[in-house]
C-alpha cells in the first residue's frame, strides 16, 4: 500500500496499516514545512456536533495513549484550554460563547473540569475559562513520528509526486494523505476540500519562554491559550461563499517543545485552488498588534512569523473514504481538528483498506455526497 503525504493524516493511517500487517511505503512529496510541525496540536474532544463526529473525537485521548502505547512517547499531554475575552468583546457575545461551550463540555466534563477565572493584570483580558483539554506537542512529534514508522516497517521515502492518472496507480491501494497538496495530485476531488494559508510566531528561546510564561497567570506552562471568540472555524465555514480573499487573526498561545507559538492567522482566497502565500509582512503585523492587546510583551517578542497551507472542508465532514469511480484510490484529507480526528479515523482508514466492510461505511466519505449521516 502507499500513502502519499507524510503529515499527521499519512503517518498515522501508516502506522495503522502497519500494525494490520500490511507492507507500506510512505510517500513525502513536501519539499517545505508541513501544516502538522506547526499546529497548535489541541484535542478538543469533547467539541465534537452530535452523532458520528462527537463519538470520534470523544475517543481521542484514549488513540492518542493506544498509539504512545506501541509506538513510544509521541507528544500527547493533558493539558487545560484557557478561553479568554477582552474588555472590548461585547458581553452578550461574550454570554452566548460562554453558553454554546458549556453545551459543549457538559457532555463529557465533570463541573471541577472546568473553571471560570477573572480578570488578568496583563492588558486588555477581562476574563478567562478553564476546561480540561488535551494537545500533542507538534516538535516532540516531529521528532518521534519518523522513528516510529521505522520500527513499525514503514518504508520512508521523499520525492515529488506526479499527478496520479486513472488505471495507472502506482500502487495496489493509494491513500491521498496529502493535506493542501491532494487537489494537484486528483483535480477531481470533491468541492468542500479547501486550502487556507496558516501563520504563526514562533519562538525558539527556552529562557525567554520561561520568563514570559513565569509574568503571567493567564499563560500556564502546558496550556493551550485561545480567544473565547475565535474566528477561524467561522471562516472556514463561509469559504464556498466568498468572493475575495478573506483572513482572520486569533491571538492564541501553544507550548512548541520548549518555546512558544503565538497567534493564528488564516486567509482563504475563492475556489479551491491554493494559490501562493499572502505577503507575510503585513499579516505578522496584525497578528503581533492583536497578541499586544493580550500583553504587550507579546507584540515585541523576538519570534519568526512562519506560513503553511492547510486542508479542510468548508462545510460538511473531512475527506476520508474511496474516491468514486477509481479503484483502489482513497483520499484521507480536509480535517479541521486534525489532532482531534486523524487518530481514531486513521484507525477506521485502515481497518476498511483491510477489507472490513463495517469500517467503509462508518467513514466519512470522500466525494459531495458521501457522508450525510455525518451532519
Amino acid at each position: 500500500m502507499l500513502v502519499i503525504g507524510a503529515g499527521l493524516a499519512g503517518s498515522l493511517v501508516a502506522l495503522a496499516l502497519a500494525e494490520r500487517g500490511a507492507t507500506v511505503e510512505l510517500l513525502d512529496p513536501c519539499t517545505g514545512s508541513g501544516a502538522t510541525g506547526f499546529s497548535y496540536g489541541g484535542v478538543p474532544w469533547w467539541a465534537g456536533a452530535p452523532g458520528p463526529m462527537n463519538q470520534l473525537m470523544a475517543s481521542a485521548p484514549a488513540a492518542w495513549k493506544r498509539l504512545e502505547s506501541r509506538h513510544g512517547p509521541l507528544g500527547w499531554r493533558p493539558c487545560s484550554l484557557r478561553l479568554y475575552w477582552s474588555q472590548d468583546d461585547g458581553a452578550s457575545s461574550v454570554d452566548r460563547a460562554l453558553a454554546q461551550v458549556d453545551t459543549l463540555v457538559r457532555r463529557h466534563l465533570a463541573a471541577d473540569q472546568v473553571e471560570r477565572l477573572g480578570a488578568s493584570p496583563v492588558s486588555g483580558v477581562a476574563g478567562a475559562l478553564r476546561v480540561d483539554y488535551g494537545r500533542v506537542d507538534g516538535h516532540a512529534l516531529a521528532l518521534a513520528l519518523p522513528v516510529a514508522l521505522q520500527r513499525a516497517g514503514v518504508h520512508w521515502r521523499r520525492e515529488r509526486c506526479a499527478p496520479l492518472r486513472p488505471g495507472a496507480l502506482p500502487a495496489g491501494q493509494v491513500v491521498l494523505a496529502a493535506g493542501s497538496g491532494c487537489r494537484a495530485l486528483w483535480p477531481g476531488l470533491a468541492d468542500r476540500l479547501r486550502v487556507s494559508w496558516a501563520g504563526v510566531l514562533l519562538l525558539e528561546d527556552p529562557r525567554l519562554t520561561r520568563e514570559l510564561l513565569g509574568a503571567c497567570s493567564l499563560m500556564p506552562a502546558n496550556d493551550i491559550l485561545m480567544p473565547l471568540l475565535a474566528e477561524r472555524m467561522a471562516l472556514e465555514q463561509r469559504a464556498e461563499q466568498l468572493r475575495q480573499p478573506a483572513w482572520i487573526i486569533d491571538a492564541g498561545l501553544a507550548p512548541w517543545g520548549e518555546g512558544l507559538l503565538l497567534g493564528q492567522s488564516s486567509l482563504i482566497r475563492p475556489g479551491t485552488a491554493c494559490g501562493a502565500p499572502p505577503e507575510a509582512a503585513p499579516l505578522e503585523q496584525r497578528l503581533r498588534r492583536s497578541l499586544g492587546r493580550v500583553d504587550p510583551r507579546l507584540a515585541k517578542v523576538p519570534a519568526c512569523f512562519q506560513q503553511v497551507p492547510v486542508s479542510f472542508t468548508g462545510r460538511g465532514p473531512p475527506l476520508v473514504g474511496p474516491v468514486p469511480e477509481v479503484a483502489g484510490l482513497w483520499v484521507f484529507a480536509g480535517l479541521s481538528s486534525p489532532f482531534a480526528l486523524a487518530p481514531p479515523l486513521a484507525e477506521l482508514l485502515a481497518d476498511a483498506l483491510g477489507g472490513d466492510p463495517r469500517a467503509v461505511v462508518r467513514l466519512p466519505g470522500a466525494s459531495d455526497d458521501a457522508g450525510s449521516n455525518w451532519g
